[in-house]
């Protein structure tokens, strides 16, 4: 059973019409409603500007792990959580690459002992005591507990970052992937063309194709120069 929950609640561009007329406007093209232009934008490999003024907004419901690994991209447009300054935390999510029963034992541990500084027992002799306040007694909750949060990111930042270093690239922590793994599903439903290619020109593959080009580089470099001088032509965005 999953420990996250993942929800898609805006997507501001989903028919690609506003994608198409920015793409238009950029290359100085008449058809602004060409909805194939912002495509071929990502297939050439120029800049991704345009995407930059659209964006996706997520609602969830995860690990504060998971949390502080999403909010380390400096390229969030919004964030709103309530935090555990304000808001008791009342859920422990164990980790996700190890069953272990023993980690949501010592989490549930310490996660009532928490709770009940915040409604006033004594964690330890369990007689009445005065009630902490949330935001001195969150010091010795769990890391792993729930957070519920909205985090909106325009496409660019899912493009080149989010998706690239959570999912697409090795590395990441297995219950912080799969919550991308979802967000990526959910925009894919709104534009599966559209992600379909970035998924090609920006996925796992393309990060394999980067490793592999240096090492054929240096192990066989005659091979690496006719496969460059064949298929490694690059033509101008405007061709």
């Amino acid at each position: 059973m999953e420990n996250f929950s993942v929800s898609l609640v805006r997507y501001t561009d989903p028919d690609r019409r506003s994608l198409a007329h920015a793409a238009a406007v950029y290359l100085g093209k008449p058809d602004t409603d060409n909805r194939k232009r912002p495509i071929n934008i990502i297939k050439k490999g120029d800049t991704l500007a345009i995407f930059r003024g659209e964006s996706a907004r997520f609602e969830f419901r995860t690990s504060k792990v998971v949390y502080d690994h999403l909010v380390t991209y400096t390229t969030l447009n919004m964030r709103a959580c309530g935090g555990l300054r304000a808001n008791e935390a009342t859920v422990f999510i164990p980790p996700a690459e190890d069953d272990d029963p023993v980690y949501k034992e010592l989490g549930e541990a310490h996660l009532k002992a928490y709770r009940n500084l915040v409604h006033g027992i004594d964690p330890q002799t369990e007689d009445p005591m005065q009630k902490k306040r949330l935001q001195a007694a969150r010091t010795v909750a769990p890391m792993s507990v729930q957070l519920h949060y909205l985090l909106d990111f325009n496409l660019t930042s899912l493009i080149e970052a989010v998706f690239p270093q959570r999912i697409w690239s090795p590395g990441a922590q297995m219950d912080t992937r799969q919550v991308v793994e979802a967000m990526f599903k959910l925009v894919r439903e709104q534009d599966t063309e559209l992600w379909d290619t970035i998924y090609d020109y920006y996925g796992p593959e393309a990060h394999a194709w980067k490793r592999m080009r240096m090492k054929l580089k240096r192990e066989q470099p005659e091979l690496y120069e006719k496969l460059m001088s064949d298929y490694g032509v690059m033509r101008s965005m405007w061709d």
